[in-house]
């Protein structure tokens, strides 16, 4: 298991880690399964199971987030974008992947004016397909800034407390 992919999205509004996302959506784009296939929620849902707890009452958030990120992975390949496994770095001696530091983004109150993107160098936001504004890269962004939300006017960035770094120690 430790060789599978970990990828960290944002469901139902919270963080969610998942483990051999990568590998299952190679897998469906390698049997050429199309992000508008019927059945895709289906297999994209018991494709993560294998790995990771998706709780009954999340199932239509969990399937409606990976057909969005199956769909951007299908278009990147398809675009001739080979997936490489990045290396985000490590904060005070941990993975900087396990670090649950990064904006989540309300979308009742966003209203995708990109402000967000303009301000943040580390490219953590994107506009997605409908032009919305979607954090695309979690662990891009710097442990303990929160600049963007400074920006967002209709104060849509919700970051989790700076007091949650205090658990992090430098790993012996």
């Amino acid at each position: 298991m430790g060789d599978l992919s970990y990828r960290m999205l944002q469901i139902a509004g919270a963080p969610a880690g998942i483990l051999g996302l990568e590998e299952l959506f190679t897998q469906l784009f390698s049997e050429g399964v199309d992000p508008n296939a019927e059945d895709l929620r289906k297999r994209l849902l018991g494709g993560v199971r294998k790995h990771n707890f998706i709780p009954k009452p999340t199932e239509m958030e969990y399937a409606n987030a990976l057909a969005m990120e199956y769909t951007r992975f299908y278009r990147s390949k398809q675009a001739g974008k080979a997936w490489e496994k990045k290396d985000y770095g490590q904060w005070r001696g941990y993975p900087r992947e396990q670090i649950p530091w990064f904006p989540t983004i309300a979308p009742t109150l966003c209203n995708d004016c990109g402000a967000c993107m303009d301000t943040c160098a580390r490219e953590v936001f994107e506009r997605d397909i409908n032009g919305k504004i979607v954090v695309v890269e979690p662990f891009q962004c710097m442990v303990g800034c929160c600049f963007c939300k400074s920006v967002c006017e209709p104060h849509a960035l919700l970051f989790p407390s700076q007091e949650l770094l205090n658990n992090y120690r430098e790993k012996q």
